[in-house]
């Protein structure tokens, strides 16, 4: 005999029989005669247990996934949200958003700010090593002045713990909105990109944490950036650029990008495509300045 079975104080053959009995009706009608009543627990559950969960259980669950507004504030905004992509929380005067899960769709995101009565739209994307956890392209108005060093944008960025490194377990990236901004705010966040993926930021390859950190490639030709490039195992693709009047700007020519690229062409600058290649933004001709930046690059976009 096993232990459920010394446990059990009622066997299936004491119970033959009995499905009409007396003491089974009387049950039954207890039972429907009641409306059932539900109680939400929070059970706290080892790593190294397996529990069995019913279906009512399953579907509490499943509601308690995402988490409305929470506590109201003075002016019947709530001061804290979640759900699995995001958690907002008021600490002092800032709204402080942990991104759960970069991989999400923005709405879940917008939806958490404007539960606090933020009009701010967040999406990550993916990026280049030295942008992932920084914002890629923001629109958030002018500055504000506030007395907090480092902290005087209405929009800034940062990590969940404070000083963590992201990519480690447990390290979480994390934008900060004031909470006394009013206007519109559109937020890109770098994130880590996944296999295969193109990032959409295209920092300088040339820059801290790049593939091609401590390398200048501007002014360069064509060979001598594509030898290094190989030396470091990376692939190179192309971007054939139109320079603008004065060489002050450029632009892409799609009709252009089919041009066969020679070692003499002129590289005016390599940016970070993908994991393991670089895009080399390039013109036939030596122009007398760079283009992209309409002189020389400035010497904090290089390793």
């Amino acid at each position: 005999m096993n232990e459920i079975q010394q446990i059990a104080r009622v066997r299936d053959e004491d119970l033959a029989g009995q499905a009409s009995g007396a003491g089974a009706r009387t049950l039954l009608a207890s039972i429907t005669a009641e409306e059932p009543q539900f109680e939400a627990k929070v059970v706290r559950v080892s790593r190294t247990r397996r529990v069995l969960i019913g279906a009512a259980a399953a579907g509490g669950l499943a509601a308690a996934a995402v988490i409305g507004p929470a506590v109201l504030g003075g002016s019947g905004t709530a001061t804290s949200y979640a759900n699995s992509a995001i958690d907002i929380r008021l600490q002092g005067d800032y709204y402080v958003a942990v991104i759960k899960d970069p991989l999400a769709h923005f709405t879940e995101f917008t939806d958490g700010f404007t539960a606090v009565g933020l009009n701010v739209r967040l999406e990550t994307v993916p990026s280049s090593p030295s942008q992932v956890g920084k914002i890629t392209t923001v629109s958030a108005g002018p500055r504000l002045p506030v007395n907090h060093p480092n902290e005087d944008a209405r929009i800034n960025t940062g990590t969940s713990p404070a000083g963590c490194r992201l990519g480690q377990p447990g390290c979480a990236m994390t934008v900060m909105v004031r909470r006394d901004y009013t206007g519109d705010g559109s937020v890109g966040l770098g994130r880590t990109a996944q296999p295969g993926e193109k990032y959409q930021n295209l920092a300088p390859a040339t820059r801290e944490g790049e593939m091609l950190e401590g390398y200048r490639a501007d002014e360069k030709t064509v060979g001598e950036v594509l030898t290094e490039v190989r030396k470091r195992g990376l692939k190179a693709n192309f971007e054939v650029i139109t320079p603008a009047p004065g060489n002050n700007g450029w632009r892409v020519d799609p009709g252009e990008q089919s041009a066969q690229v020679g070692d003499d062409w002129i590289v005016w600058e390599a940016r970070s495509e993908q994991a393991g290649v670089v895009l080399l933004q390039v013109t036939k001709e030596r122009l007398p300045q760079n283009p992209v930046y309409g002189g020389p690059k400035p010497a904090d976009l290089n390793g």
